[in-house]
């Protein structure tokens, strides 16, 4: 049985007053990437993983680094990690602050609310050796070797252009979308367990007259019944699924919300799956999947969302992202309104994309 640790590490300006590097200092080591390990699990049953997200790092008044991490872990090591719990698993969310040594190798961090301390080398540019320390503790928990992640994605790539519309879009010449180079499109279908969109027949329609691929999407409402919006969502594309994976789109947590949201969504999922036999994807960003979700949905292809970086943040639970939707609300030729911009994946094949299960 696995058991899993996910930390997500954050680093923003700020933090501890050094002085001032001058010219003759080394300049930090970029430390950018996902990095990735696992070690045993302090029972001896499986292992543990553990992922660390570095999407920011700047030089100012010293190598100062700050950000955030999350833990993740099987109830059985929630001790070993001091989580709450809540679920099957134990989670623990705190800030941290710290340094980069002067020789541009060894971070130094520290938990801000539980004190806890994490000692890293940089041991090679894609290697780092992170020990984990409890407060005041002068031998480490555990230690545990990070491999930098490929992601395949470098931003001056040229990448697959794309869009997503819904009725709030307007009219939408899809022969002029196409002639300006997008390559494809996401239609909303539907909202909660009856709301449809008002354009997808139509979009959905024109679209098979033009040579982009063409997916569904359904805004899933997390106070309406998962079952029910699947069902729903399943309905609408019965005839013509499309040619890219359908995708519900998950960013918002209703006020009314209760009980396990990571239970509610396999829930949807598994039914989709029932009713098409279609894998389908989410649509998430960072920000908001992280706090409130499990990461449990590898194997669903992900649709990502932040805006104004050139580097997304993949979310718990993915090692690469699918789409990226990375601006909003921008004039496209041929939409009356706007639409959102997505890019597909360096790495994919959109005429390889069959939206069918195994």
């Amino acid at each position: 049985m696995r058991k899993t640790l996910w930390l997500v590490l954050l680093w923003l300006v700020g933090g501890l007053a050094l002085a001032a590097p001058t010219a003759s200092d080394p300049q930090p080591p970029s430390l950018l990437g996902v990095w990735h390990g696992t070690y045993p699990a302090s029972d001896g049953q499986g292992t543990v993983e553990l992922w660390m997200g570095v999407y920011w790092q700047l030089s100012k008044d010293g190598w100062n680094v700050r950000g955030h991490n999350r833990w993740q872990v099987h109830q059985g090591d929630a001790a070993l990690h001091g989580g709450a719990s809540h679920g099957k698993n134990a989670e623990q969310f705190d800030t941290i602050s710290g340094s980069i040594d002067r020789d541009g190798r060894h971070v130094h961090l520290s938990e801000d609310t539980r004190g806890s301390r994490i000692d890293a080398t940089l041991e090679s540019p894609d290697t780092l050796n992170a020990s984990f320390y409890a407060k005041g503790a002068s031998t480490p928990r555990f230690t545990v070797v990070l491999k930098r992640i490929d992601t395949h994605y470098d931003p001056s790539q040229h990448a697959t252009l794309g869009l997503d519309v819904s009725h709030h879009s307007g009219k939408v010449d899809w022969k002029q979308v196409e002639a300006h180079g997008y390559r494809f499109a996401y239609i909303k279908a539907s909202e909660g367990v009856d709301n449809p969109d008002a354009m997808f027949a139509q979009h959905w329609a024109a679209l098979r007259d033009t040579g982009l691929a063409r997916g569904a999407y359904h805004f899933y409402v997390t106070e309406d019944d998962p079952v029910q919006q699947a069902k729903f969502f399943a309905s609408r594309l019965r005839d013509d699924p499309g040619t890219l994976p359908p995708a519900v789109d998950v960013e918002l947590l209703g006020k009314n919300t209760s009980g396990d949201m990571t239970a509610t969504l396999l829930s949807f999922l598994k039914t989709f799956e029932q009713e098409t036999g279609i894998k389908p994807a989410i649509y998430t960003a960072a920000a908001f999947w992280d706090r409130y979700y499990r990461p449990e949905f590898s194997e669903y292809p992900l649709w990502m969302a932040e805006y104004g970086v050139k580097m997304p943040k993949v979310p718990f639970g993915w090692q690469n992202w699918t789409f990226w939707q990375h601006a909003e609300n921008r004039p496209v030729p041929g939409v009356e309104m706007s639409a959102d911009i997505s890019l597909a994946h360096p790495d994919l094949n959109l005429n390889q994309l069959i939206p069918r299960s195994p």
